[in-house]
């Protein structure tokens, strides 16, 4: 499958990741389509991968569209995500609807590096990827490749060029998530999420302020 791509300019914020991360799981032994579709509800499988080599935990923040942005909602969480022996693989249920990869984090033994494009309070600029899950469902929603690396200097900063990708999972991922999550595995279908492909943003107003 050849991945879907986005590319945009944008700088480091504060981190999603703080304290001892644990990965994001629901209750296997609780959910079922059935019980999901009558509660409303639905689960998403969300494979993060790693953008350098010195990631351990990585984290990424969805949320929802507000009008002509989006509003910040939960942070979903891989712990270890070099693993052998556990699925990359952050578990959430969530309500009905459209979500939006607003944010990743990436946390090393040095730092904790977040990339966001926020615009202020609770509000973001920018969709990462987009996905939308069905109430009774269990959905594989893909593999979510995150690469940032700087591009120069630039009177906003140091800015990032970004690169999104989506896959599916790798086939030996999802035996492994067989074997550990059988479960979930046996109620999951895919619908990959769709990498935004925005192009470089026009400044800002604070980053307009900031060149003042």
């Amino acid at each position: 499958m050849v991945p879907l791509r986005s590319s945009i300019l944008v700088t480091m914020a504060a981190a999603l990741l703080s304290g001892c991360a644990q990965t994001s799981k629901v209750d296997e032994a609780m959910v079922s389509t059935a019980t999901l579709a009558q509660q409303k509800r639905a689960v998403a499988l969300i494979r993060v991968g790693s953008a350098s080599p010195d990631c351990f935990n990585v984290a990424v923040l969805l949320g929802t569209r507000a009008g002509d942005y989006f509003k910040r909602g939960q942070v979903i969480k891989v712990a270890n995500v070099r693993s052998v022996s556990e699925p990359a693989v952050a578990e959430v249920e969530l309500e009905p609807g459209e979500y939006h990869v607003l944010g990743y984090a990436c946390q090393s033994d040095k730092a904790t590096m977040t990339v966001m494009d926020k615009a202020d309070g609770q509000t973001y600029r920018t969709s990462y990827a987009h996905f939308t899950v069905k109430a009774g469902e269990v959905v594989n929603v893909g593999y979510l490749h995150f690469g940032a690396s700087h591009t120069g200097r630039s009177a906003f900063g140091r800015p990032l060029r970004i690169d999104v990708s989506v896959t599916d999972w790798p086939l030996r991922e999802i035996d492994h998530f067989k074997a550990r999550r059988p479960g979930l595995y046996a109620q999951m279908t895919t619908r990959l999420m769709i990498a935004t492909d925005r192009g470089p943003q026009a400044p800002s107003d604070a980053d307009c302020r900031r060149m003042q």
